[in-house]
C-alpha cells in the first residue's frame, strides 16, 4: 500500500476553508459543505471497506482534530500488514512485510480522510451536475445520497452518502462515463465524536531493527517557479501544487505537478532518466480506476497518473514539456 489509499475520492482530497463567496445556493451544495465541514472538524473512529476491481480490502482509521491539526492512523485489517501514521508535518508508512519504513514531509495543507470540495463550490456547477437523492441507511445510520455527475468524458462521477446527524462521510461510489461502479468504500463500523486516546494515534507495529527511508524536509519545496508545464488541460483543470523534491529511494530530483477541477485530480511525475535505470515506461496502463502514461522527452521520464477516464491522463501527459 502507498502512503495513501488508491481511491482518490477518499484519500487524496484537500479539506478547505470557503471563502464568503462559496455560499452554497442550494441544498445539494449545502450537503458538500456539511461533508467538508465535518472532515475538518469531527474525531472519529471506525472500519471500513474499499472495494476496487475484485479486490477488496478493510482497514481501520482514527481520526483527531486538536488544535485545528489533524492526526490520523490507517491500519490495514487483511491482506499484509500495513499502517499509516498522519501528523502535521509528516506521513509514516510502516510496512512489516517489507521490513521498511517510509517517512514524507506533508506538501499540502490539512489533506484529510474524507472530504471532497473545491476552492470555491458553485466552480462545480460548470463540469458537474450536483443534486439530492434518497435518504438510506449506512451502518446504522441516516444518510443522505448526494449524486456528482460530469458533464463531459473527462471526469468521473460520485454517488457520496453523508451521516444526516454529523455531514461525515459514510459511503462514496466512483462511477465511470457509463455510470458503473469502479471503486467504493463504506463505513462498516463508525463512533463519531468520542474521546480519542493519544496512544489510539501511536504506531502498532514495533519498527526496531527496520529499514528507514526518509524525505530530507529542505529537500522538498513548494513554488511557482517550475520547470515542466502541461499545455493542454481539460476545462476546468488547473495546477494546484508544484512540488520538487528528492525521491525517496533513488535519492534523484523528483517535480511533481497536480493539476485538479477541484474534485478530479492528476499528478505528473518529471524525473531525469539516469545511465544504468531501467527502460523507459511507455505508453498507457490501467489499474482499476487509476489510468497513467508513461512518456519520454529528452532524456526525462514522464509520467501521469490520476483516478480520471484515460481520454483525460492522454491529453494531459502527451502535453508536458518544459516550461517556458
Amino acid at each position: 500500500m502507498n502512503h495513501r489509499l488508491p481511491i482518490r475520492l477518499i484519500l487524496f482530497i484537500t479539506s478547505v476553508v470557503f471563502s464568503s463567496a462559496a455560499v452554497a445556493a442550494d441544498p445539494a451544495h449545502d450537503w458538500l459543505m456539511k461533508i467538508n465541514q465535518a472532515a475538518r472538524t469531527l474525531d472519529y473512529d471506525g472500519i471500513f471497506v474499499y472495494q476496487h476491481e475484485s479486490q477488496l480490502e478493510a482497514m481501520r482509521i482514527i481520526h483527531k482534530v486538536e488544535n485545528g491539526s489533524h492526526r490520523e492512523r490507517l491500519v490495514s485489517l487483511n491482506g499484509a500488514p500495513r499502517e499509516v501514521i498522519r501528523n502535521p508535518r509528516e506521513v509514516i508508512c510502516y510496512w512489516p512485510d517489507k521490513n521498511s519504513v517510509m517517512v514524507e514531509f506533508r506538501k499540502a495543507n490539512s489533506q484529510t480522510f474524507p472530504a471532497i470540495l473545491p476552492e470555491r463550490v458553485q466552480d462545480l456547477d460548470e463540469y458537474y451536475s450536483i443534486k439530492l437523492g434518497n435518504t438510506e441507511r449506512i451502518t446504522g445510520r441516516l444518510a443522505q445520497l448526494v449524486i456528482v455527475k460530469p458533464i463531459d468524458q473527462y471526469r468521473y462521477g460520485y454517488h457520496l452518502w453523508a451521516d444526516k446527524e454529523t455531514g461525515l462521510l459514510l459511503k462514496a461510489d466512483l462511477l465511470d462515463t457509463n455510470g458503473n461502479i469502479l471503486e467504493q468504500f463504506m463505513f462498516t463500523q463508525i463512533s463519531i465524536g468520542s474521546t480519542i486516546p493519544a496512544s489510539a494515534l501511536e504506531p502498532g507495529v514495533v519498527s526496531k531493527g527496520m529499514v528507514w527511508h526518509r524525505e530530507e524536509d529542505n529537500k522538498a519545496t513548494t513554488t511557482n517557479k517550475r520547470g515542466w508545464t502541461a499545455t493542454r488541460l481539460p476545462k476546468g483543470f488547473r495546477l494546484s501544487a508544484y512540488i520538487s523534491r528528492q525521491g525517496l529511494m533513488r535519492k534523484r530530483p523528483v517535480e511533481h505537478l497536480v493539476y485538479t477541477d477541484g474534485l478530479a485530480a492528476v499528478s505528473v511525475f518529471v524525473e531525469k532518466h539516469a545511465k544504468g535505470n531501467k527502460p523507459f515506461m511507455l505508453g498507457p496502463s490501467r489499474m482499476g480506476a487509476v489510468n497513467a502514461l508513461g512518456s519520454r522527452v529528452n532524456e526525462y521520464q514522464i509520467m501521469t497518473v490520476g483516478e480520471v477516464p484515460a481520454e483525460t491522463i492522454a491529453l494531459i501527459g502527451g502535453s508536458v514539456v518544459p516550461a517556458q
